[in-house]
């Protein structure tokens, strides 16, 4: 139901694919050489009144994807996710970016690389999704690593991601009208989750229009519980599910439930 909910918006708005609403570069430091993990970022500037889509895209989205093109044995990470917002289109409620949006994507090169240390020619193909109130459009860059970026704002992008939490345990209860999420951290952990905005990792699991917020439960000084509306989407025997924290100013962190 979700793919034909978002082919009709595709087709619909198909007679405007020629015009993308959100550009992007890729930018390492002039100082970064072939010797071991490269940290890169991919800028993106999204036209006013448009939005693009965070690695949960919601009910009616989808998430920046990236393939790159990389000397043999060298690989690519993931993207990594700064802090999304809630959005919405129409009636599909969804999670991502307006603006401008800096994403971290790590580069391994393997062990034999070029003794020089200098980078070769490395490019991608990074493609969106972007929409308003009314159309969404499809979009896509080649791109081409350049040394041009500026080494503390890739490394503040970098510390601006999720983190695992280390010694948290996360448990769900799901049903077909809400998912109830229990946190549980170490005694002597001094992160505060009531101060966080949770952000669901995994897709079709509870509504992108849930705004989750952890409460502490009375005489469990280490227990705080967050409750969501279910995904209309959602699968009843889910076994795993994984969310993120983010406060501004605060280390961000990523915790999943044991599988």
């Amino acid at each position: 139901m979700k793919t034909a909910v978002l082919l009709s918006i595709l087709v619909a708005s198909s007679a405007f694919a020629e015009v993308q609403h959100a550009t992007a570069t890729w930018t390492t430091t002039k100082t970064a050489t072939s010797g071991g993990l490269i940290q890169t970022v991919i800028h993106m500037k999204i036209d006013a009144g448009w939005h693009a889509y965070w690695k949960n895209p919601g009910e009616g989205g989808i998430p920046i994807k990236i393939e790159a093109k990389l000397p043999d044995g060298w690989r690519l990470s993931e993207i990594q996710y700064p802090a999304p917002k809630r959005l919405g289109t129409s009636e599909l409620p969804s999670i991502g970016y307006d603006g401008e949006v800096i994403l971290p994507i790590t580069i391994y090169s393997h062990k034999g690389a070029s003794s020089d240390g200098k980078l070769p020619e490395i490019k991608a193909n990074l493609s969106w999704l972007t929409c308003n109130e009314s159309s969404c459009v499809p979009g896509e860059a080649e791109l081409t690593l350049s040394g041009t970026g500026d080494a503390l704002v890739i490394q503040k992008a970098y510390d601006a991601t999720p983190k695992p939490l280390e010694g948290a345990k996360l448990t769900f209860v799901a049903d077909k009208d809400q998912v109830t999420l229990t946190l549980t951290l170490p005694e002597t952990s001094k992160i505060k989750p009531t101060i966080y905005d949770v952000f669901p990792v995994t897709p079709e699991a509870i509504s992108a229009a849930s705004e989750l917020r952890f409460k502490p439960v009375d005489g469990k000084p280490n227990i705080w519980i967050a409750t969501g509306k279910s995904s209309e989407y959602l699968d009843l025997k889910i076994k795993s599910l994984s969310i993120e924290l983010f406060k501004s100013g605060e280390p961000a962190w990523s915790i999943s439930s044991g599988k």
